[in-house]
């Protein structure tokens, strides 16, 4: 497990009072799914959370209003203003978490390294794990001290549109890989042109409650993939692909970035696809 990345629930429960130290619920319910049901993200963390935690859902709270269609991630203004109310500074160790099974967690550490803070942390196995170990969770809405957050943005670490487009029509030789988790990706019958599959749900494992893939098998994933070759990944509407950008980083990719309109914005503007490969 990436030490640097992820700190465990007894971690987090000796921490969990440090002045600098935000938690941060990011349950929610997938966007753009067709027949996905079930409670909202803060319907959720109202049910119960780890105390102290704020909750900030991706695609309600931190997206682009511009592209109601798709859950891109905020532009700078609003997303440190979003950030900033939630107490996330830009002294501040953010510590995320989600179910253990969807990486919301992985989401929200990819669009605050986007904007320069890498102070973010997963929470290993997500609330289930910090249950399973014995720590209480609480309904009481947490008020947190507004804070300054500074966004800046790192280009290289997101794939807009134009770039995914020149994949598509063959005048890139950027890696794109269609990560979307595999219950999602079956209700598809098609893919972005130039994708090759590569499913987020082998890369960050469920049964181990999101964790990276050991290195063994990251490295049986990647095979056939140049490590030193601008990868973009893609997904339904950016979470799958911000937890495969982590794990390809972890697997020793130089050049990640995130099509963090995806699917959604892609099939939206009924972009180049092919038929999924059978």
């Amino acid at each position: 497990m990436n030490d640097e990345l992820f700190v465990d629930a007894a971690w987090l429960a000796a921490h969990l009072n440090a002045p600098n130290l935000v938690v941060v619920d990011t349950r929610s319910t997938p966007h753009g799914a067709p027949g996905q049901t079930g409670p909202s993200g803060r319907e959720q963390y109202a049910q119960g959370h780890i105390p102290g935690a704020v909750h900030l859902d991706y695609a309600e709270d931190l997206h682009d209003l511009a592209t109601p269609y798709a859950a891109r991630v905020a532009p700078p203004q609003r997303f440190a203003e979003v950030a900033g109310k939630a107490g996330i500074g830009d002294e501040t160790l953010v510590v995320a978490y989600d179910e253990g099974n969807v990486p919301y967690a992985a989401r929200m550490v990819w669009m605050l390294r986007y904007y320069g803070h890498d102070a973010a942390k997963i929470l290993a196995g997500g609330i289930k794990e910090w249950t399973a170990a014995g720590h209480p969770l609480t309904a009481e809405v947490s008020q947190p001290h507004v804070r300054r957050f500074t966004p800046r943005e790192r280009p290289a670490l997101r794939a807009a549109r134009d770039e995914v487009i020149a994949v598509a029509e063959g005048r890139s030789e950027a890696q794109l890989l269609e990560t979307q988790r595999d219950g999602t990706y079956a209700l598809r019958d098609r893919d972005i042109k130039g994708a090759r599959r590569l499913s987020a749900s082998q890369l960050l494992e469920d049964a181990r409650g999101g964790r990276i893939a050991p290195a063994e098998r990251l490295r049986e994933l990647v095979g056939g993939l140049d490590p030193k070759k601008r990868t973009i990944v893609s997904c339904g509407s950016g979470v799958g692909a911000a937890g495969s950008y982590l794990a390809l980083l972890e697997a020793g990719f130089s050049d990640v970035a995130v099509y963090d309109g995806s699917w959604m914005e892609w099939s939206h503007d009924d972009l180049p696809t092919v038929p999924k490969p059978g």
